[in-house]
């Protein structure tokens, strides 16, 4: 990533953030207090927000070039996102929330994304679970849920935003343990926004934001 300064609609700055790498396979966490710009700089490096100036560069491909179509393609194929608040379809069954993707994917390419949707519930405890409405899970399974449909078309980067949030200590130290596996396992490159420290102190990489800057920079 070059130098990069996010801003909001009125101008004020959101995050402005010195040139950042990193490794491909690693694992970082992003902390700091409420407001220091840890969620705008996920979003940034997501490509859901644009910088007003700088890049964000994955690989050969700098986000902040890519028309929306083609940005919104990139996220769909390289970048699996896990947000803090599941936003999964009530309606529906896990397998369905799983692979929801593949009403966006050509009929060729389904099949496959479906399945893997259906390995990652099975690695994640919920495989006998498919058909059930995801209205009817815990919290901590409906983020193993979130996970296993940010997993499902097989994404190099991983970006998570406070998914231990929601969930209480059991459910929180056995999701950290699954997202540091991701990485440590599978060499995908996962960056996660917490406040929980338990989830910090098991990535390779602690960001400290503070104002929108990162003031620290801590390898483990």
């Amino acid at each position: 990533m070059t130098d990069l300064i996010v801003l909001a609609p009125g101008g004020r700055r959101l995050a402005e953030v010195a040139a950042l790498q990193v490794a491909p396979g690693s694992s970082v966490a992003i902390r700091g207090p409420s407001g220091a710009g840890k969620t705008t700089l996920l979003h940034a490096l997501s490509g859901l927000v644009r910088p007003a100036s700088g890049g964000v560069v994955w690989g050969e491909t700098d986000l902040a070039t890519l028309s929306d179509t083609a940005l919104t393609r990139f996220r769909r194929d390289r970048i699996g996102l896990i947000f803090q608040d599941f936003l999964l379809f009530e309606e529906l069954g896990a397998l369905d929330n799983a692979a929801i993707a593949t009403a966006f994917l050509p009929r060729a390419q389904r099949s496959a994304l479906r399945h893997r949707a259906g390995e990652w519930l099975e690695r994640l405890g919920l495989g006998q679970d498919g058909a059930r409405r995801a209205d009817s899970f815990s919290g901590g399974e409906r983020q193993r849920i979130a996970v296993a449909r940010a997993l499902a078309n097989d994404p190099p980067v991983i970006l998570a935003d406070e998914p231990t949030a929601s969930l209480d200590r059991a459910n929180a130290d056995r999701l950290a343990e699954d997202l540091a596996a991701l990485s440590r396992d599978t060499g995908r490159t996962l960056v996660v926004v917490t406040h929980d420290m338990t989830l910090a102190a098991r990535l390779d990489r602690v960001l400290t934001m503070a104002e929108g800057r990162i003031v620290e920079d801590t390898h483990e």
